[in-house]
C-alpha cells in the first residue's frame, strides 16, 4: 500500500463508493444537527473555514500589494500557513467524517429486529396442516427472509462505514503528529536564530552600511559637520539596541505561536489515539460500542478546528531615533529572512511536490470540479484502493 508522507496529502486507505459529492456534502452541512435546531452541520466547521478564507485573502493581497502588510498579520498568517494546521483538506476531511457519522447513526435496525421478532412470534401460534394458517405461514416466512437480508445489508453497510471513520480519523491524527514535528523544526529554527544572533547582526549591519552610505553622499556635496557624524553613531547605537529588541520580541512571538498551535494538535492527536484504541479495528461489526466512539471523535475533531485558541502579542515599532522608518523597513526584513528558512525547511521535506503536481484541494463548502460524481459513485469507480 503507497502511503503520501506529505501534510495532508492523499488519503489511500478512502473507500470511494462512501464519498459524498460536492453538492450531497454541502446539503448535508446545511442541513441543522437537530429537529427543532436552526444550528446547520456547518457551524461546527464555520470558524475555521474563516480562517482559511482570511489566509487566502492575505495570501492574495501580499501579492498585488507593493507596501508591506501590518506586520501582525504577516506573522500571525505567515507562522498559520507555514504550520500548515490552517488546511482546507482537514476542513474537508472533519465534514466526510461527520457527514458518514450522521449516516451511521440514521441507519434503522430497530425496525426489522422487531418485525422479525413479531413475526415469529405469530409463526409459532399457526398450524401448518391448516390450509389459511399454510398460506399466512408461508408468506409470514419470505417477509421474515426479506428483513434478515436487509440486516444483513445494514450490518455491512456499519462495517463499512464504521472502517471509513477509522480510516478518517486515523489521517486526521497521523497528520496531526506530522504537524506537531513541523512546528519542533520551526521552533529550534527560531532559537538558534535568537542564540546565534545571526538575523540581529545582519539587520544591524544593514543599518551601519546604510548610514555609511547616507555619510559618503553627504561628503559629495562637501566637508561633513561633526556633529553630523555623532549624530550618526548615535543613530547606529540606539538602531542596534532596539533591533537587538524587536529581533528578540518578535521570535519570542512567534515561538509562542508556534507552541500554541503544537499543543493544540497534540493533544487532539492524542485525544483520537485513546479513542480509535477503543474501536475494533477491524472489520467486525461492533455497533453501538463503536458509534459511541465515533461520537467522541466528532467531539474532538471539532474541538480541534473550532475551540482554537492562537495569540500573537507584538509590540509597535517606535525609535528614539529619527529613523523610525528604518526600523520599520528592517522589521519586515526580519520576517522575510525567518520565513525564507521556513519556506526552505519546507522544501527540503522528502513529502513536497512539484508545483505542476501539486493539488487543488476542495473543501468541505465551496464547490469542486474534481469530486466524483453520484453516477459515479453508484456505478463502482475507484473503489478503495
Amino acid at each position: 500500500m503507497p502511503k503520501d508522507t506529505r501534510i495532508f496529502g492523499l488519503r489511500f486507505e478512502s473507500n470511494a463508493d462512501l464519498n459524498p459529492t460536492q453538492d450531497e456534502l454541502g446539503h448535508f452541512l446545511a442541513s441543522t444537527q437537530k429537529a427543532g435546531s436552526r444550528e446547520p452541520h456547518s457551524s461546527d466547521l464555520a470558524r475555521y473555514h474563516g480562517l482559511i478564507e482570511s489566509i487566502r485573502e492575505f495570501t492574495r493581497q501580499q501579492r498585488v500589494d507593493e507596501e508591506p502588510q501590518n506586520i501582525r498579520d504577516r506573522m500571525f498568517y505567515g507562522v498559520l500557513g507555514f504550520s500548515q494546521f490552517v488546511h482546507p483538506v482537514l476542513e474537508l476531511a472533519v465534514g466526510q467524517f461527520k457527514y458518514h457519522l450522521h449516516i451511521l447513526m440514521a441507519l434503522d435496525f430497530r425496525k426489522p429486529e422487531a418485525f422479525i421478532k413479531t413475526a415469529k412470534e405469530e409463526i409459532a401460534g399457526l398450524d401448518p396442516k391448516r390450509k389459511s394458517d399454510a398460506a399466512k405461514l408461508e408468506r409470514l416466512r419470505g417477509m421474515v427472509e426479506e428483513r434478515k437480508q436487509t440486516l444483513a445489508s445494514l450490518r455491512r453497510r456499519r462495517s463499512d462505514l464504521s472502517q471509513e471513520l477509522r480510516d478518517i480519523a486515523q489521517y486526521i491524527r497521523d497528520n496531526l503528529v506530522r504537524i506537531e514535528r513541523l512546528c519542533e523544526k520551526s521552533i529550534g529554527i527560531l532559537v538558534d536564530l535568537l542564540v546565534s544572533q545571526q538575523a540581529e547582526q545582519q539587520l544591524i549591519g544593514g543599518i551601519k552600511e546604510q548610514i555609511k552610505a547616507s555619510i559618503k553622499d553627504s561628503l559629495l556635496l562637501g566637508p561633513v559637520p561633526r556633529q553630523l557624524l555623532e549624530d550618526a553613531k548615535k543613530d547606529v547605537d540606539v538602531l542596534s539596541r532596539e533591533i537587538t529588541a524587536i529581533v528578540r520580541q518578535d521570535i519570542y512571538a512567534m515561538t509562542g505561536l508556534y507552541e500554541a498551535i503544537h499543543e493544540h494538535v497534540r493533544r487532539t492527536a492524542g485525544a483520537i489515539d485513546g479513542l480509535l484504541a477503543k474501536t475494533g479495528g477491524g472489520r467486525d461489526d461492533r455497533g453501538d460500542q463503536d458509534l459511541a466512539v465515533f461520537m467522541q471523535i466528532e467531539q474532538a475533531l471539532v474541538t480541534l478546528i473550532r475551540d482554537y485558541c492562537f495569540e500573537l502579542k507584538v509590540g509597535v515599532v517606535r525609535s528614539e531615533s529619527a529613523h523610525e522608518d528604518v526600523l520599520r523597513k528592517k522589521r519586515h526584513d526580519l520576517l522575510d529572512g525567518i520565513f525564507a528558512q521556513f519556506e526552505r525547511e519546507r522544501r527540503t521535506r522528502a513529502d513536497r511536490r512539484s508545483r505542476g503536481d501539486r493539488r487543488k484541494y476542495p473543501t468541505a463548502t465551496l464547490p469542486s470540479h474534481e469530486r466524483r460524481t453520484g453516477k459515479d459513485r453508484r456505478s463502482g469507480k475507484s473503489r478503495r484502493r
